[in-house]
């Protein structure tokens, strides 16, 4: 039997309604999506482009603490104090009438009783205008011609009408409203302003439970510099930036707000101390100059520290040995007019400045006058002859053992003499007893037939290589080179003066600078105020990591024979130890002193009486030396302005120099005792470990 097969029937092909209505959706979605872009690119995309390239950053800076400093031995001698102040921040859009109304909280709560003093007649004008209706006041005051003015100018005719009157009816109230508004004006765009210093914790509660009611207001943490060992012109100040140098410092990316080293060490430093800081990130819209979203804050960081070569308990020492020798001087007949005293103190191997005091006494009391050594230049006298020898020496104008007979002399019709008559001396007895009869002859056998001014620049350029009458070189802002005494052909007199230091005047600092240079054997050397560059110490009791150590600077080599730099180091030595030594008596005593050599120096001045404008014939006492003679550690130079003229009251200098010397050695003493009961606490642990281990 044979099936039938019946044909298959065909299957239908079904969408759901469902699926078809999705499917709609979709393509209308697509649809509408493709014709928003079509409107946005072809539309409106230049508008937008415009727009997205509108979008700037501002950056709003807060500042960072300034590096602290240290003495040579890490005692901190300028610190920050910390505090928190409220600061105001304002945007580029900021109205004036936002400001008001934040002044206005804020004077319910602070009195600013200071900055009011501060406050001028025009700002006073300005807030009368702010707080009274500005077109009301350009209606009624103005004529029609003067309505016609720019804006600008119209502002301006208006300030001139507000009367005295109207600037008077200010209450207290408002004058205190101003000067909060004031300060908060003195900022710029994105620059925090500090307005109210040194919160107190009440204070800072009471401002951060209202911060949402203040736009623009901050707390932040700020400090101002502290000194525990008493201010110092060497240490500088930190003032807001002088108006002179404002341009220069724009230009290096500081704010007009910013406060900067003005002298001293926190000037000559500035970029090494200054902090850097806490940045916040601000887009904004540059048509609108709204800000878009929340800032981004990238941290800051504290600036770093600078060791100083500077021992501050020697400071100390110097400056207390300075204000009792001038009170005691002054007790003395003569003494009227004696006021002031400077030393320096100098490393002669490396520049380091060690100790530099000077004091002035003036109503009653001293202040301090350390920047003296440094900017005061005076005429020397005959600490000089070193150099005037050498110069003899290496001119071939006199040589190692020349012998000149030392008495009453007439040069170019004016008799001259030394301060006794000295017979027949050689070089060294010149040094020794300080004859101006040799140096004179060491003058007139330089001249050349009537070349009197280029023996002038002949005897400034052998001074110049000890760095007598230029530039020393040292780490400090606007040092001063002295006076150079104008030359005149054909006189004769003040040539023989430049040879005795009479003639061009030098500075303690440069004076220092020449004894090292004879001390060490002819290297002039750099002097150097700061010994290193470290990181931001986080420990208090713990210096931070060393960055850059400063090494010592060798400025120039003297072209002097060696020898020639001997015999007058023989004959410094000779001026404290020879038996006719202008500083015999005084630094005998080898446990003391450790044998020191030096020169003293006398200079005839005409000082005036700042109170009666009477000129008196005065002294400048001087003295440089140095310790110890075979391997010198220290060099010094004292100056003592407008001393006596009376013989036997010429002293105060050698006492100046014996006490500083003493004090310098007795703290070099105790630092080597220290060192060695330091080092035996630290070696006993690994002594004990090793007997156990035996």
């Amino acid at each position: 039997m044979v099936s039938k097969v019946e044909p298959q029937k065909k299957k239908k092909t079904h969408i759901p309604l469902r699926l078809n209505v999705l499917f709609l959706v979709v393509f209308l979605l697509f649809s509408t999506l493709i014709l928003r872009l079509g409107v946005l690119q072809i539309v409106n995309g230049e508008e937008k482009r415009l727009e997205s390239e509108a979008t700037v950053e501002q950056v709003a800076k807060k500042e960072a603490p300034r590096g602290i400093i240290t003495d040579r031995n890490y005692r901190v001698v300028v610190d920050n104090k910390p505090f928190f102040s409220v600061t105001y921040t304002k945007t580029s859009d900021t109205t004036q009438e936002e400001t008001l109304k934040v002044a206005r909280w804020l004077s319910k709560h602070f009195d600013m009783k200071e900055e009011i003093k501060r406050i001028t007649d025009r700002d006073k004008i300005d807030y009368f205008i702010l707080t009274h209706d500005v077109k009301k006041l350009l209606s009624e005051r103005l004529t029609d011609k003067e309505k016609k003015l720019k804006n600008d100018k119209q502002y301006k005719v208006l300030v001139e009408k507000i009367t005295k009157d109207e600037m008077e009816s200010l209450t207290e109230n408002d004058l205190n409203v101003l000067a909060i508004k004031r300060k908060m004006d003195q900022g710029y765009a994105y620059s925090a302003q500090p307005i109210i210093s040194e919160l107190k914790n009440e204070q800072i509660s009471m401002i951060s439970e209202n911060l949402d009611q203040l736009p623009g207001i901050d707390i932040m943490p700020d400090s101002e510099r502290t000194y525990p060992f008493g201010e110092s012109a060497i240490f500088g100040g930190v003032k807001p930036i002088p108006k002179e140098s404002m341009d220069k410092h724009l230009a290096l990316q500081y704010e007009r707000s910013d406060r900067v080293g003005v002298s001293g060490i926190e000037k000559q430093y500035q970029e090494v101390l200054r902090g850097t800081k806490e940045m916040a990130v601000y887009l904004t819209n540059q048509k609108t100059g709204s800000t878009i979203g929340e800032p981004k804050i990238i941290e800051g960081k504290r600036g770093k520290d600078l060791t100083l070569t500077i021992d501050m308990e020697l400071q100390f020492k110097l400056s207390k040995i300075l204000e009792e020798e001038i009170l005691a001087a002054k007790a003395l007949p003569g003494n009227n007019l004696l006021d002031q005293a400077y030393i320096v103190m100098m490393d002669p191997r490396t520049g380091e400045i060690i100790g530099l005091a000077g004091k002035k006494y003036e109503n009653g009391k001293f202040r301090n006058e350390e920047s003296g050594a440094l900017f005061n230049a005076f005429a020397m006298g005959s600490t000089v002859k070193g150099a005037t020898v050498l110069s003899g020496f290496q001119s071939g104008a006199v040589n190692i053992g020349t012998i000149v007979y030392d008495g009453p002399r007439n040069f170019g019709g004016t008799e001259k003499s030394s301060w006794e008559n000295m017979g027949s001396i050689n070089d060294a007895t010149a040094l020794q007893r300080s004859s101006n009869i040799y140096m004179f002859e060491i003058m007139q056998r330089m001249i050349g037939p009537e070349h009197y001014t280029e023996t002038y620049d002949e005897v400034r350029y052998y001074f110049s290589q000890f760095g007598l009458g230029e530039m020393t070189g040292i780490d400090f802002p606007d040092e001063s080179t002295g006076y150079k005494g104008k030359v005149e052909r054909g006189v004769y007199g003040t040539l023989l003066d430049l040879g005795i230091g009479q003639f061009d005047t030098y500075t303690p600092i440069q004076m220092v600078q020449y004894v090292s240079t004879i001390a060490n054997g002819g290297y002039r050397m750099k002097p150097q105020l700061v010994k290193e560059v470290r990181e931001p110490r986080v420990n208090k009791n713990k210096e931070g990591k060393l960055l850059h150590r400063f090494e010592p600077v060798v400025l120039n080599k003297v072209d002097m024979d060696e020898r020639y730099i001997k015999r007058v180091q023989q004959g410094f030595w000779e001026v404290m130890h020879g038996p006719r030594g202008t500083a015999k008596g005084y630094f005998d005593d080898v446990e003391k002193y450790h044998n020191p050599a030096g020169k003293t120096g006398t200079a005839e001045v005409r000082a005036r009486d700042e109170k009666t404008g009477v000129l008196y014939d005065k002294n400048n006492l001087t003295l440089v030396g140095y310790a110890p003679f075979d391997n010198p550690q220290i060099a010094f130079a004292v100056v003592v302005p407008n001393a006596t003229t009376q013989n036997g009251m010429q002293r105060i200098n050698k006492f100046i120099g014996q006490r500083a010397l003493e004090a310098y050695w007795e703290l070099q003493k105790n630092y080597e005792q220290d060192a060695e009961t330091i080092n035996a606490l630290i070696q006993q642990p690994e002594d004990k470990e090793g007997t156990t281990a035996q």
